[in-house]
């Protein structure tokens, strides 16, 4: 499989994105000259080159593009895959420019980052009719050439509605590794199409499963139905970007149109009130100094420093400031990010409180987790613990944070143990549980091979160990149990 991903350059920084590039990489390719000993000044010298033939109608001289592979790290060689990208490159952008390739092996399977010049030596800029699809078109030559393996994406080729998200959802998806709530609720919509047998059906289950029908109705002439739209939670869905749009769904249930608007007119529900949630903190007397690159002023405006809203207007977040607590209308991630930011400026570093649903204590306590804080009253599940591992391989360099390394360090180890998460979290595991003190991880014990041979007798647990540092222990001991038997030679009966 040859997934093709242009990355948007909203903010660009070439600088940062060659560093970023060139840190992670296994391997890399091109004609650009890159010292590796010395990555920060190759990237600087990079952005230097880039930037010098930038014209004033320009804001970025770059182009950066991700090919992701189905293949495992180890179905797929370095040299296979620079060669792919080579190709690529050659057969779409042309290689008359300046270009970089850098294998990454950071993720579960392999993946390519193009980073190119957008304009060539001739200081034309690249431009393509169909770029999109000349690039789809490439690719499964490309796949049949290399015989890539492409099982995962026939099936979304083949979907003659794909499921289309918006750049919000994207970005979260490409920064978290989750997946977002719009592809979610998306995907539940889908099921229950296939699943209908009438457009009846469809409706009801759809109200059934929390989503809300609103029709749009022309303003001049209110009895005028122009179409619709479908609401899950803070989301928004576009009938046309899963495919359900009236047209498609008469087609599929062999009715007219005006019976499908009719329907939605009968099992059209009120608008759904807002989500809301709170985090209560004590004040402190601690008062760091602002940082004006956090997303509490990048993404977020106000008046009054108490009321903030989003500087994107599409995005009905936002929160209020208190001295005990914030209060939350519609919160995503970045809000409840902002908002704790909002807080540790107020002194409080936590532990917090978190009062509102299920969902957004889940989100609370994630989110506060990579910054290193405290939620009290949630008990991350083994989902949620499995969700946090995840970000912190992503993001361990972006969050060096002592509790996230702890985190790290107990879940590797009952990883190496062969230990089974769910047999361990087979209930509630309360944060504090997993970190019993706020102090870097020790250094490893000797193998046990190094230790005295003489089996200590055990000593008693302390009360305050945690469940997985019991969990590593009886681990240990089974292993040396197994080790002193073998050099015995078994057990004599």
């Amino acid at each position: 499989m040859m997934l093709i991903k242009e990355v948007p350059r909203i903010q660009p920084n070439t600088k940062n994105l060659a560093n970023y590039v060139l840190k992670k990489a296994t391997r890399t390719s091109g004609n650009i000259p890159v010292n590796m000993s010395n990555i920060k000044e190759s990237a600087k010298e990079i952005e230097l080159d880039f930037n010098s033939r930038l014209t004033a109608k320009q804001k970025s001289n770059e182009m950066h593009y991700i090919v992701s592979f189905e293949e495992s790290h180890d179905e797929i060689t370095d040299e296979k895959l620079l060669l792919i990208g080579n190709e690529l490159i050659k057969g779409h952008f042309g290689d008359n420019r300046n270009l970089l390739l850098a294998i990454h092996r950071d993720t579960k399977n392999p993946h390519l980052h193009l980073v190119m010049e957008n304009r060539d030596f001739d200081n034309k800029p690249f431009f393509k009719k169909d770029n999109y699809r000349a690039l789809e078109n490439l690719a499964q030559r490309l796949e049949n050439k290399y015989s890539l393996k492409n099982e995962k994406i026939s099936e979304s080729r083949n979907d003659p509605n794909p499921t289309r998200l918006n750049y919000a959802s994207k970005q979260y998806e490409s920064r978290t590794g989750q997946e977002s709530d719009e592809k979610k609720y998306k995907n539940e919509l889908k099921g229950l199409l296939s699943s209908a047998q009438t457009p009846e059906a469809l409706f009801r289950a759809m109200i059934e499963e929390g989503f809300t029908i609103r029709a749009n109705k022309s303003k001049t002439a209110p009895k005028k139905f122009t179409g619709y739209y479908i609401n899950k939670s803070s989301i928004s869905i576009k009938p046309s970007s899963i495919g359900f749009q009236i047209s498609k769904l008469a087609q599929k249930f062999h009715v007219d149109e005006a019976g499908i608007e009719k329907l939605i007119l009968e099992f059209e529900g009120s608008p759904p009130p807002d989500a809301a949630g709170e985090i209560k903190a004590v004040p402190g007397p601690y008062k760091p100094k602002t940082n004006r690159r956090e997303s509490l002023y990048t993404k977020f405006q106000t008046t009054d420093g108490v009321n903030y809203t989003s500087k994107n207007e599409k995005y009905k977040s936002s929160f209020s400031v208190r001295r005990d607590g914030v209060s939350f209308t519609n919160p995503n991630e970045i809000t409840i990010k902002a908002g704790i930011q909002a807080l540790l400026e107020q002194g409080s570093k936590g532990p917090f409180q978190v009062s509102g649903s299920e969902d957004f204590k889940r989100k609370a306590w994630l989110v506060s987790a990579m910054m290193g804080l405290e939620v009290a009253n949630y008990k991350p599940t083994q989902t949620d613990l499995k969700a946090l591992y995840e970000r912190v391989k992503t993001n361990k360099e972006k969050y060096p944070k002592t509790k996230i390394k702890l985190l790290e360090t107990h879940l590797e180890a009952l990883k190496k143990e062969g230990l089974d998460f769910d047999k361990i979290f087979n209930e509630p595991v309360s944060f504090a549980d997993l970190f019993p003190e706020q102090k870097p991880p020790q250094k490893p014990n000797p193998p046990i091979n190094q230790r005295a041979k003489p089996l200590a007798s055990p000593s008693p647990e302390p009360s305050n160990k945690s469940t997985l540092d019991k969990a590593i222990k009886d681990a240990e001991i089974d292993q040396h149990l197994k080790t002193h038997v073998k050099k015995k030679g078994g057990y004599r009966r």
